[in-house]
């Protein structure tokens, strides 16, 4: 597609360069990056080129940049102090990430128009979904190790339907938006999708994720069918090759939401009653006729662990990576290995 302009204009070079190099990475935005650290350049080029997007520091800002009649110009912030409040400011000194998700919201939010982003080279997205219809099984646990360990080599998403989650403690921060943000601006504009999913995507160890609805009880109206939906439309305009889902019995329509992935993984235990709740699981799938849900699903008995790293961001070492490496990478790979229990 053809990419509109982002202009970075900032005289500090090493930090427009780094700010520059962490917006390129990101293939699915609607801009091509320039960056200037001198006036002149600066207005020889936007003499010639339409430049659609400006982040310009307060220092360097000057009335005469609102002529060049540029659509969205956005105001990095130093002392606050810029008298200009009709523009749209930004603190400058915060991570490149809360940077962009704040410049996506607002041209997400402002744009009329944003070019339609499109999956190219890409085999079409693979589905996990993660879900056991007994309790504290380690099923995030697992989930977020095997989100991890892809994506070091796949563009991996995860998203997380726990009513609880307790993610952002866990993460220690507060997130602006969430899964049911995701879903509202989906129905609301899906054609701005890609571009709205780059201000609300979150890190951890390398791995994507939309942070779980906060208040639960916002995602409790929407049916299978809308999330199935949002799933089509995330494969249409990322670049995601994986997504994982982190599955609970609140989700709405929750068969025919692990109809449609590619793998499933349900995680048991050898104690009576964990194997009776699995039985009465898969046989209540055959009698709805759901029994292609049990025919795909991989069922793991994790082995006792010594012990689990302590923090979500260490998950890709220690023991239950080690087997997860070891019995359900080959798996998912379909790659044969004898060892797999289930």
């Amino acid at each position: 597609m053809n990419k509109k302009i982002l202009a970075i204009f900032d005289g500090e070079e090493s930090y427009a360069y780094r700010l520059m190099d962490f917006i390129g990475e990101k293939i699915n935005l609607p801009f091509e990056v320039y960056v200037f650290t001198d006036e002149d350049k600066f207005y020889s080029c936007s003499r010639i080129k339409d430049i659609e997007c400006l982040l310009i520091s307060e220092s360097i800002y000057k009335r005469d940049v609102e002529a060049l009649q540029i659509p969205h110009i956005i105001i990095l912030s130093e002392s606050g102090k810029n008298l200009n409040k009709a523009l749209h400011h930004i603190n400058k000194y915060q991570s490149s990430e809360n940077i962009l998700h704040e410049v996506m919201e607002y041209y997400t939010d402002e744009a009329q128009i944003v070019p339609a982003a499109l999956r190219t080279g890409l085999a079409p997205m693979q589905i996990i979904g993660v879900y056991t219809p007994i309790g504290r099984c380690l099923q995030t646990t697992f989930s977020l190790t095997l989100g991890q360990m892809l994506s070091k080599k796949h563009k991996t998403l995860y998203l997380n339907f726990e009513t609880y989650s307790g993610l952002s403690r866990i993460l220690n921060k507060q997130y602006n938006s969430d899964l049911s943000d995701l879903m509202y601006y989906f129905e609301c504009a899906r054609e701005k999708l890609s571009y709205r999913l780059e201000s609300m995507v979150e890190q951890v160890n390398g791995l994507d994720f939309i942070p779980p609805a906060e208040i639960y009880q916002n995602m409790t109206g929407i049916r299978g069918d809308q999330w199935i939906d949002l799933f089509k439309e995330l494969e249409k305009v990322s670049q995601y090759e994986y997504l994982i889902l982190d599955l609970s019995d609140g989700v709405t329509d929750l068969w025919d939401i692990l109809r449609q992935c590619s793998y499933i993984y349900t995680i048991s235990r050898d104690d009576g009653l964990a194997m009776a709740k699995i039985d009465q699981y898969e046989k209540a799938l055959e009698y709805m006729n759901y029994g292609d849900i049990n025919a795909k699903t991989t069922k793991w008995r994790l082995p006792i662990f010594k012990e689990l790293p302590a923090k979500f961001e260490e998950l890709t070492y220690g023991d239950l990576a080690s087997y997860i490496r070891s019995q359900v990478f080959p798996d998912l790979l379909e790659e044969k290995d004898d060892g797999k229990n289930g």
